[in-house]
């Protein structure tokens, strides 16, 4: 079996060349076919150069280089090119671990001929919490989910983000391909996965659960400031728009995904304004952001919505801002908390 790895990369230099440790070890004695596809994005550090670095070294490696077309094209052109037979997606700044492949391998192989998963998913860990895996998922190991069983997946789906990442996933070359006639020109750096998965488990005829924790998570830290970026919101929007096509194909009755999406919608709005009070933007381009959100019909329609039980500290507190008699002026308020923090947190590394 032929396994192609898919890591789009964006400004990734600093990382890269872990991952693609990581993703050479696993073929060092020669037994197992992998090749790796760099989609390269437009980066502004040396990224590009350092795929083609790596794509002159070693013969199963190729370097693509499309310009700044997003994450979810970035990896759609991947699956295009992809010659194996699986596909494994990786990102830029994380890592696979040791024996991940042959894991899957062995997986694959103990599976009949005529009776392979579209997709299998599988566990992942930390890089700061080696060991340790980061998720529980209410699946039955070594499951053939077929047919009506295939429900589970659905419910998870619209319940939480816990299906959410695509590089939890090794998916079928041929489930990859159907997928690529939707949304061929969309340029998505938000909600990607989100869009993506969803569609892999549309499609899915057979689904399994690998229990293993094969993937490594670099946790995105930025600190108390950091980059906002304008797209957010659309984005989130299209993928939610696109999630709820779905969900009403695999409600089993009228509205049943409705509550669960509209909470996770609400968090979206949280995130949406957390971005905007945490950015490294001046005080007046946030509050020009803030109000342009608070005028935003989605914003408003789910804002007041009650956030999923599963959301964090920091979102709830968010959403107790948002929804309180001052918003624009907690948010306003917060902003020179964020930027008091962040001043004694530089003060302290120094």
């Amino acid at each position: 079996m032929k396994f192609s790895v898919i890591i789009p990369v964006y400004n990734g230099v600093e990382y890269l060349d872990r991952a693609m440790e990581s993703v050479l070890g696993q073929t060092h004695d020669g037994s197992l076919d992998v090749e790796v596809i760099l989609i390269e994005n437009g980066s502004t550090d040396d990224s590009a150069k350092r795929c083609d670095d790596y794509a002159a070294t070693y013969h199963m490696v190729t370097a693509f280089h499309r310009g700044k077309i997003g994450a979810y094209a970035a990896r759609r052109l991947g699956m295009e090119v992809a010659s194996g037979e699986w596909l494994l997606f990786l990102d830029a700044d994380d890592e696979l671990k040791t024996g991940a492949v042959a894991e899957l391998d062995s997986f694959l192989g103990s599976c009949e001929k005529d009776k392979f998963p579209d997709i299998i998913f599988y566990n992942y860990e930390r890089l700061s919490a080696s060991g340790v895996s980061l998720r529980t998922f209410p699946f039955v190991p070594g499951r053939l989910y077929e047919k009506a069983d295939k429900k589970v997946f659905y419910d998870t789906m619209c319940q939480g983000d816990l299906l959410n990442p695509l590089w939890n996933k090794c998916v079928r070359k041929e489930l990859a391909a159907a997928s690529l006639a939707e949304d061929e020109n969309i340029f998505l750096n938000h909600g990607e996965d989100l869009l993506q998965t969803a569609q892999f488990l549309d499609r899915a005829e057979r689904i399994s659960y690998l229990e293993k924790t094969i993937y490594r998570y670099r946790c995105d830290n930025q600190g108390l400031t950091g980059k906002y970026h304008e797209e957010f919101l659309p984005n989130q929007k299209y993928a939610w728009e696109k999630l709820e096509a779905y969900a009403k194909k695999w409600e089993d009755k009228p509205m049943e995904y409705s509550d669960m999406i509209a909470e996770r919608k609400a968090l979206t709005t949280c995130i949406a304004a957390k971005t905007i009070v945490m950015s490294d933007m001046r005080r007046k381009e946030i509050s020009e952001k803030l109000k342009e959100l608070f005028a935003d019909a989605f914003y408003r329609e789910y804002y007041g919505r009650n956030l999923p039980k599963w959301a964090s500290e920091e979102d709830i507190f968010y959403h107790s801002i948002q929804t309180c008699s001052y918003p624009y002026k907690m948010f306003m308020r917060n902003v020179l908390k964020c930027r008091v923090k962040a001043f004694i947190k530089a003060r302290i590394r120094k």
